[in-house]
């Protein structure tokens, strides 16, 4: 709506009321942006041919082997970015459900200035790339590419790496069994071992752009390095 778009312009006006820049300019509608270019110029980037995706969506409800655990029970987790082969119904409750079939199902985390959780309120050392990594498993059988992305700016690189460590994984997903009282899930375990977990940079997924696409993305992005207060 033009009303809306007429708000949104008045961010970087002095003077005048406004909402908090941070609502627009920050991680997740900066990797939104990402994804619509990404698609609309059918590129290939961190092995993602986004020419071929079948879907995407923010924001969705992703369940775990621990939603109806009778201890320590754990909620859907709302997944930033989730790509692949699954359908989703908002009109219900947004739950993803991935195809039956899926060939490629992953999940980016969107992160600007704050670091990956270290836990929830049940389970305090299981951090959210454990979480994030044991829905997709959870979720996909052993025959489909799957893959776990951290998007982040440069900067936060080194801190965020650390908790993609596949063994740190491993233990903190059989560690949330023995917290609900569960028998270890040998199978899921082995699919979250095979999962693809990295990070990808902000700086990185622009410059595959070229011309006006990268200045209007590197200026949004500006905006939020500026807004969040982040030092490059």
């Amino acid at each position: 709506m033009k009303e809306l778009l007429n708000i949104i312009s008045t961010i970087d006006c002095k003077g005048k009321e406004s909402i908090n820049p941070t609502e627009i300019y920050n991680e997740g509608w900066m990797t939104r942006l990402l994804m619509y270019y990404s698609i609309k110029k059918k590129k290939t980037f961190a092995g993602i041919d986004f020419k071929h995706l079948k879907r995407w969506t923010s924001e969705g409800l992703i369940s775990s082997p621990f939603v109806h655990a009778q201890q320590n029970r754990e909620g859907y987790t709302h997944a930033d970015m989730v790509l692949g082969d699954f359908s989703i119904d908002y009109e219900k409750r947004g739950e993803i459900i991935a195809d039956n079939m899926a060939e490629i199902f992953g999940i980016i985390e969107a992160k600007m200035g704050s670091p990956l959780s270290s836990g929830t309120k049940n389970a305090p050392n299981y951090n959210q790339a454990s979480r994030n990594v044991a829905c997709i498993a959870f979720n996909t059988d052993k025959n489909c590419k799957t893959f776990f992305y951290v998007v982040a700016p440069e900067c936060k690189k080194s801190e965020i790496i650390i908790k993609l460590n596949t063994n740190i994984i491993e233990t903190q997903i059989k560690d949330r069994y023995v917290l609900s009282n569960m028998p270890v899930d040998q199978d899921l375990v082995s699919k979250a071992s095979s999962c693809e977990k990295d990070i990808i940079t902000y700086e990185e997924w622009i410059s595959i752009f070229n011309g006006r696409d990268r200045r209007k993305l590197q200026d949004f992005y500006n905006k939020c390095l500026k807004w969040n207060n982040i030092k490059k």
